[in-house]
């Protein structure tokens, strides 16, 4: 081990920024060279610094609130930490909405429909959710 701190001290400097997944985790651990990995995510496991249930739900909240994205799009980006979800319990009605909210400046219906499919929502979503917007602008 080249590195002079700690293994949990890694860890906690590594989890200061935001949650982690356990693969992230795992993955940080090994490019800083760390031996004991299994040990040093057994221990924040039991101080329950890494939970992959709560991981998902605050990077659904945070997305929710900074980056609007569809249940698919979602799913995607938590099998890229690691996490397989069959499942996600989000209103994607209301987060197209606010995805459109949030972006202002559309210069036709296309537009706003391409806006959200880039950002995975499905399109019967999409649908609903351009005809509400068209309706609160008028």
């Amino acid at each position: 081990m080249k590195n002079k701190k700690s293994p949990l001290e890694n860890a906690f400097h590594y989890l200061s920024f935001r949650s982690r997944s356990e693969k992230e985790m795992r993955d940080y651990l090994k490019k800083k060279e760390i031996l004991e990995i299994d040990e040093t995510i057994e221990k924040l496991k039991e101080l329950d610094f890494i939970n992959d249930n709560k991981f998902i739900q605050e990077f659904v909240d945070s997305r929710s609130k900074n980056k609007p994205k569809g249940k698919k799009a979602l799913m995607i980006e938590l099998a890229r930490k690691g996490i397989k979800v069959k499942e996600l319990d989000v209103n994607e009605d209301e987060l197209a909405k606010k995805a459109l909210l949030k972006k202002k400046t559309f210069r036709d219906r296309n537009q706003l429909q391409r806006f959200l499919y880039s950002r995975g929502f499905s399109s019967s979503v999409i649908e609903r959710a351009v005809k509400a917007w068209y309706n609160t602008q008028e």
